[in-house]
């Protein structure tokens, strides 16, 4: 039975141990294989209520935990965290697609779907963006090796694919412009 106070207290301990995000995705993915339970400790937040505004369910400048909602069809431009992050899936799924930094900007490096059930180490260093691609939301919890709202970090352009200091009005925006377009480039191509 999956307790919330217990499993911010097991990442808050395991967050200062030896290969502590190892053993926090390890502590993810048997909460998120009980999709029932996490759903009837946190409450999935407003479709309306964009990732930026998640209010955290744990925040210190060591750990942040949020618990997130993809609504369908979202999409982010490329953006790093600078921090470790275990992302745990427990309903729906998440795409991502990851980039390697070159002389040009950014170069597509792979791509990983995250379903229900799943979860998924991302390292200090990675870049990638996010897709929910169905219908209905997505439901995960974040884990974050620091404060993830104060840290410093970037985003980068969809439009010259030059590296910004991450901005939130502007990663939404941008976020928001490559999803419409890429509805329009669907809906353009459906018979």
């Amino acid at each position: 039975m999956f307790d919330l106070e217990a499993f911010i207290g097991e990442c808050r301990r395991l967050a200062q141990a030896q290969h502590g995000p190892s053993r926090i995705l390890d502590l993810m993915r048997e909460a998120v294989g009980d999709a029932e339970a996490v759903k009837r400790a946190v409450t999935p937040l407003d479709p309306k209520v964009g990732v930026l505004d998640a209010p955290p369910l744990f925040r210190s400048a060591e750990l942040t935990v949020l618990n997130l909602t993809l609504r369908p069809g979202i999409v982010s431009i490329a953006h790093d965290h600078r921090m470790w992050a275990v992302i745990g899936i427990y309903e729906g799924q998440e795409n991502n697609t990851f980039f390697r930094r070159s002389g040009r900007g950014l170069d597509k490096a792979g791509e990983r779907q995250v379903r229900a059930g799943d979860a998924i180490l991302l390292g200090p260093e990675v870049v990638h963006a996010i897709e929910n691609p169905l219908a209905t939301q997505t439901l995960g919890l974040h884990v974050y090796g620091g404060d993830f709202f104060a840290a410093q970090r970037s985003m980068w352009s969809p439009h010259d694919g030059g590296e910004r200091p991450y901005d939130i009005p502007q990663f939404g925006a941008w976020s928001r412009d490559l999803a419409k377009s890429r509805r329009a480039a669907t809906d353009a191509s459906a018979p």
